[in-house]
């Protein structure tokens, strides 16, 4: 840790009653990074005066908060980011101290459960059946309404541990899985809806210079797994009067499903009045970018 006797002297006037002289001393400390937290959280369990407790909680969260975005700038800006990766970022702007481990973990693990069950002589909709048992039969997993505005029905890791979701954070879990079995299932770009659909092949729908034809088989809600037609889209599009058009029916990028996830969370925090984390994640979706 650089600047030692100069780190000692800002902690030591966390107690200040002057505000500009804390607000100085707070930034100050902000700018150590991460490698700051261990002697912040020492002093937060060594001191009884909780007035200070909450100035290191809160100094311990900008610290955080700095780390997170630097790292979802990164993620954002990379050639082909990975799904789970941006789960894994929005799970640890709320939940720093994350097993991440113990998440991928339980993935691979729910990942091996179908690998053993599928084979190459089962038609697409034989491959969702298997998924579905497993995901939502074997494992657990239930979905809940997005009306129910729970934050933590976001967050990846609060999903595997209470294996309670919502479309959104339900449907990115369920694609990564399909991604790893080399099953062909994306969220589209339907407005108003957050659905999977299961594409007759593999393409690489990012690429601007790639252009194929491609056809949706079917649909699949990822809150319970049931599958649904063309047919059944389409009543349901015409009945509550969604605009479609030919780019509705593509596959999101791992960005805008992303994008979309933290807008309806902030869309959560705003009915919650938690105007601070609806500030924090509104900078995080100012990063966005799609190539």
């Amino acid at each position: 840790m650089k600047d030692t006797n100069e780190l000692k002297a800002l902690l030591h006037l966390l107690d200040d009653p002057d505000k500009e002289v804390y607000d100085t001393v707070s930034d100050k400390i902000v700018h150590y990074g991460k490698e700051v937290i261990p002697k912040l959280e020492h002093l937060w369990e060594s001191t009884e005066d909780g007035s200070v407790q909450e100035r290191i909680e809160d100094i311990i969260h900008k610290v955080n908060f700095n780390e997170v975005s630097m790292n979802f700038e990164k993620w954002n800006k990379a050639e082909k980011p990975g799904l789970l990766g941006g789960a894994l970022l929005l799970a640890n702007y709320r939940f720093p101290l994350i097993d991440e481990d113990s998440i991928r973990k339980t993935i691979k693990s729910i990942y091996q459960s179908c690998w053993l069950e599928l084979n190459n002589y089962l038609t697409p909709l034989e491959q969702i059946n298997i998924v579905n048992s497993i995901f939502y039969n074997m494992y657990k997993f239930k979905g809940h309404e997005l009306d129910e505005n729970k934050p933590n029905h976001y967050y990846v890791n609060e999903v595997i541990e209470t294996r309670q979701g919502n479309n959104y954070s339900l449907g990115v879990i369920y694609q990564i899985l399909c991604e790893m079995l080399d099953i062909p299932v994306y969220a589209i770009q339907l407005p108003k809806q957050y659905i999977l659909a299961y594409y007759d092949t593999i393409h690489d729908f990012f690429k601007k210079d790639d252009k194929p034809l491609h056809k949706i088989q079917f649909y699949i809600d990822p809150s319970s797994g049931m599958i649904y037609t063309q047919n059944d889209v389409n009543v349901f599009v015409n009945k509550y009067e969604i605009a479609t058009d030919e780019n509705s029916f593509l596959p999101l990028s791992n960005k805008a499903i992303l994008y979309k996830k933290i807008e309806a969370l902030v869309q959560v925090y705003q009915l919650l009045h938690e105007e601070d984390k609806v500030a924090e994640l509104t900078k995080l979706l100012s990063f966005y970018r799609e190539d």
